[in-house]
Parts: structure tokens; C-alpha cells; sequence
């Protein structure tokens, strides 16, 4: 399947290219103005305002039809994704796909890329001179320079109001649209919703009960009741804390319990990067002491993402860090054969409070863009985006979500949609074909026939969002974090691993901070303090 679309030069804006993607003396357009969807069935448990999501104990019985009229004219339009299952069948072959057409009214040209090669793919399309009608973008080097000079301002069509003609853009919470941000003071790109709650430590709840763990509230534990029941848990063959290849020990579950803040902090209007925190080190000091325990497995950084799963699944490893994205999935593959929740932070030595890390509010770091066009079609577009963004709860969203039931998905206990065979691994359905990277609804807590996994994570989110600390950078465009963003973030994962192992000590970490310095966060962080400072002023 291969993308059609016009030369980029054709997509090409006013020229914002090489005048800066900051808003530093730009006029700032308004975000969109937040309307949420109040038509669909009511929430069993209430979303907040701050983040924690809305939560539904059993599938609704009636759904909403929330798209009564096509969007679309007939006419092609081209879609670059990413996935991370199978390639699906062909167009021809391709029930789910077909079905999504008649519903959009549109022909599309869909073209899905591998999650582990989009970025590189992106990079090679972007250089090509060749773009889709609408495309999943996440961060690549050229990505700040690509966007406000070759892609679509859509800032007439989304600013405040005027995203009310097309509700379900309009059902996007605001903190999506700030954490996907601006260029050049201007909005490009449409959020791919994700919950704001960020990583957790996920538990085998019957075993932190019993080690005596599992509070009730935030820091009703100090640190040294936590590691003594992390030392009766990890015997032999069995380990208290779940480690892998990445994620560097988990780390973004454990400095927030020190009082870390969140990847850039704001003092006295300078950005400061956690790794230069006390904070941050007495937290990399604690995970040493339990790596030298024997809480994580000694050889965790041999292990795959799968296997860190299937360790836990088959209560090997009775933790891991992880999204509460993970948490649905291990809830509905392990099938209640144990209770899976989240355990709360810790209280720390020396009466430091502790906190909890918030995610930014969108999938990864990226949103979607369209290639630049008439004001009708650009209409059309967004039209498009609209209706596969429709709310959970809609009839639209259970089609481009499981697609069509008896084909792709039946009916389980309470009435949710199971996957079929086909929908799994027979290359037909929504996740081989996942038309969700391009827009999808903000996303709400249901799990098919696991209500009380849904409790735990909403309960746990009531607890740790409004805790929740939010790095400052978020939403923020500026050309010197983007060019060395993804090396720092690199150089500390490696950091990390390299105390964790013993490759380095935790004495030389002032080094490894100056290193970072080195790397570029130093000039990162001045260019960011003036761009936050400048949309402070919106």
C-alpha cells in the first residue's frame, strides 16, 4: 500500500521556515474552546476536570448514533499510520476496511508503517517531496521545520469557537491541545488523546497486601516499610520489582515518591532538568540499594518487553511500571486468575513530600497534520477526523474501534465487543488497520467483564492526579529541545542502567550532568525558558 499525495512544496504555508517554531513575539491563537460530549450514556464513575477519567462498569446498552450524516464526498483521501500489529489484509479483501468507507463516505488510501520503523519512514517521506492527505506525525529531528512550513495552518478552523463545527474535535480535553502545542504561535496539529495519569506501579495486589504495602493513601508508608516488604516478596526465582530491557528500571514510577518534579521544572523562571535534582539522585540511591538486594532481577536487562509481561502475568515478578494502558491489557488477559491495582507512593526519609509524574495528555508526543489544501477540502478533512473521533458510547466509535459485530467482534457478558479470530491475528479490523493513530476520542475506563479492575484504576487515578506534577515543557516548540531531545533522553536511560549495574557509581553523577549539559540541555533549557515565558504572556 502506498501513499499518494502531491509534492510537499504544494502543502506549502506562508513560510514560517527558518523565522522559529516558538511563539517568542508571535501572536499567540487560542486553543480550541473544550465542549464535551453530553449525549452519550452517563459514566458510572465521574471524570474530574483535572484528568482522572471517566470510568464504565459494564458497556453501555444503548449507544449514541453520534455521526448521522457521512462526512465525506465520495472522493479519495490518503492516510499515513502507524501500528504495531500485523500489516492488514488489501483494501479488496479487507471487510473492516470497507465498512469504515461506507461509514466516512470516502475512498481511503491507507498506508500502515511498523511502530518501530514510522520515525524513520517519516523522516524518508518528509525528505521525498511526497505527503497524504492526513498524517500521524511524531517526533523526528526535522519534524519542527517540516511542520509550519509545509502543512496545513489549521488555526481558522480550530481556534476557540470555531471547533465547535465539529464536535467530537471540539470533545478533545484542552490540556491534549496544549501538551500538542503550537508552531510559530500557530495551531498545525490535532491531539491524539491519552489520560493524563502517567505511570504507575502496577501490583499483583493479593502479594503487596500481604507484605504489607498496599496503603490506602499516598505516603501512608514511609520508604523503609516499602523495602522491607519489597525484601519478603523477592526469594529465589521471584523478584518484588519488575525490570526490562527499557525503561531504565522503571525509574519514572520512583523519583516523584522523593519529590522529583516532572522532566523540566521552572525556578526563578529558569528550566532545570530533573536529573540535576537532589531529588531525583536520593531516588536513583534507593533503586541502587534494592538492585543490590536482589528486588529487581539481576539479569533485567536481558529481558523483553514480552517476557517482563509474561513474568508477570504468571506471578514471577509480582510489579511493573507501566500506563494504565498496560494495566487494561494485563487486567483483560489475565482474566481475574489474581488481582491486578496500583500500589500509592511511598513517603520518603527526611520528610520530603512525595508526588506522582503526569503524563502530557496525548499519545507519545505527536498529533496529526494534513496536507495544505482549498479551505472545502481541508473541510472535508477534518470531517473526516471528526467522525473518527466519536465519544465512546456511540455506535461510530464501537465500528472504528472493533468494527463489525459478527465479522470482527461478538458480544461478551455485558455486552462489550470480543474480538474475533479474524479481528486478532486474521489481518481484518481495527488493529491492523488502526485508523485511531489518525483521531480517536478521548479515551474512558472500560474493560470487558473486568468491572473491578475499573474501579482500581479509577480509584488510583482519584488519588494520584491531583498529586500530579507536569514537566513545563510540555506543548512548548523550540528548535535547540528539539534537536537534542531524543539524545538526552537516550543519554539518560543509559545513565541510569549504568548506576543500576554497577558500570558506573552513584558518585559520578554530577558528571553524567554535566555530560547532559554538554549534549545540549543547557542551551535547551535557556531557548525553553524563553519560549515558556512567552506563552505565559497568552
Amino acid at each position: 500500500m502506498a501513499a499518494t499525495g502531491m509534492s510537499l512544496a504544494a502543502c506549502s504555508g506562508s513560510g514560517t521556515s527558518g523565522k522559529g517554531i516558538g511563539s517568542d513575539g508571535k501572536a499567540l491563537t487560542p486553543f480550541p474552546t473544550y465542549v464535551p460530549w453530553d449525549k452519550g450514556p452517563a459514566a458510572d464513575l465521574p471524570a474530574s476536570d483535572k484528568g482522572v477519567q471517566a470510568g464504565y462498569l459494564t458497556y453501555p446498552r444503548e449507544l449514541a448514533t453520534a455521526v448521522p450524516e457521512k462526512p465525506g464526498d465520495g472522493s479519495k483521501v490518503s492516510i499515513w499510520i502507524s501500528s504495531w500489529s500485523a500489516s492488514p489484509l488489501p483494501r479488496d479483501k479487507n471487510t473492516f476496511w470497507q465498512a469504515v468507507e461506507k461509514a466516512l463516505g470516502v475512498e481511503l488510501d491507507v498506508t500502515v508503517v511498523p511502530a518501530a520503523e514510522y520515525s524513520k519512514k517519516l523522516t524518508t517521506l518528509m525528505a521525498s517531496g511526497e505527503m497524504p492527505d492526513i498524517m500521524q506525525l511524531v517526533a523526528t529531528p526535522n519534524e519542527a521545520q517540516f511542520v509550519p512550513a509545509k502543512c496545513q495552518d489549521l488555526s481558522e478552523y480550530l481556534s476557540g469557537d470555531a471547533v465547535k463545527k465539529y464536535p467530537y474535535l471540539a470533545n478533545i480535553p484542552t490540556y491534549s491541545w496544549k501538551a500538542s502545542g503550537r508552531y510559530a504561535g500557530r495551531i498545525y496539529g490535532i491531539p491524539l488523546e491519552r489520560g493524563v495519569a502517567g505511570h504507575g506501579l502496577i501490583v499483583n495486589q493479593a502479594k503487596f497486601k500481604e507484605a504489607g504495602i498496599l496503603a490506602p493513601e499516598v505516603g501512608a508508608i514511609g520508604v523503609d516499610q516499602f523495602s522491607l516488604g519489597l525484601e519478603q516478596l523477592s526469594q529465589k526465582g521471584q523478584w518484588a520489582l519488575g525490570a526490562q530491557k527499557d525503561g531504565a528500571f522503571g525509574f519514572n514510577a520512583w523519583m516523584a515518591n522523593f519529590g522529583s518534579p516532572a522532566v523540566w521544572s521552572v525556578k526563578d523562571g529558569a528550566f532545570v532538568n530533573y536529573i540535576e535534582t537532589d531529588e531525583f539522585v536520593a531516588g536513583l540511591e534507593q533503586m541502587v540499594k534494592w538492585q543490590e538486594k536482589g528486588f529487581f532481577r539481576t539479569d533485567a536487562l536481558t529481558v523483553d518487553g514480552t517476557q517482563a509481561k509474561t513474568e508477570f502475568l504468571s506471578q514471577k515478578v509480582y510489579s511493573r511500571v507501566n500506563s494504565p494502558i498496560d494495566f487494561k491489557n494485563l487486567a483483560i488477559e489475565n482474566k481475574g486468575r489474581f488481582d491486578i491495582d496500583y500500589a500509592l507512593p511511598f513517603k520518603p526519609a527526611g520528610g520530603a513530600t512525595p508526588g506522582h509524574w503526569l503524563g502530557a495528555g496525548i499519545y507519545g508526543s505527536g498529533s496529526t497534520v494534513l496536507k495544505k489544501a482549498p479551505k472545502a477540502r481541508v473541510e472535508l478533512l477534518l470531517r473526516v477526523l471528526d467522525a473518527l473521533a466519536a465519544p465512546f458510547g456511540s455506535k461510530e466509535w464501537e465500528l472504528f474501534n472493533y468494527g463489525v459485530e459478527g465479522t470482527h467482534f461478538t458480544r461478551g457478558k455485558d455486552g462489550g465487543p470480543v474480538p474475533t479470530p479474524l479481528a486478532v491475528s486474521g489481518g481484518d479490523g481495527p488493529l491492523m488497520l488502526p485508523l485511531f493513530y489518525a483521531s480517536s476520542a478521548p479515551q474512558a475506563l472500560y474493560y470487558p467483564d473486568q468491572p473491578e479492575a475499573v474501579r482500581r484504576q479509577h480509584a488510583w487515578q482519584s488519588k494520584v492526579v491531583p498529586i500530579g506534577v507536569t514537566s513545563a515543557h510540555y506543548g512548548l516548540r523550540t528548535d535547540a529541545w528539539a534537536q537534542v531531545e531524543e539524545a538526552l533522553l537516550r543519554h539518560r536511560e543509559d545513565s541510569i542502567k549504568d548506576v543500576m549495574t554497577g558500570r558506573k557509581k552513584l558518585s559520578e553523577w554530577p558528571e553524567v550532568v554535566k555530560e547532559h549539559l554538554r549534549k545540549g540541555s543547557q542551551q535547551a533549557a535557556e531557548a525553553l525558558a524563553k519560549e515558556y515565558a512567552a506563552t505565559q504572556k497568552a
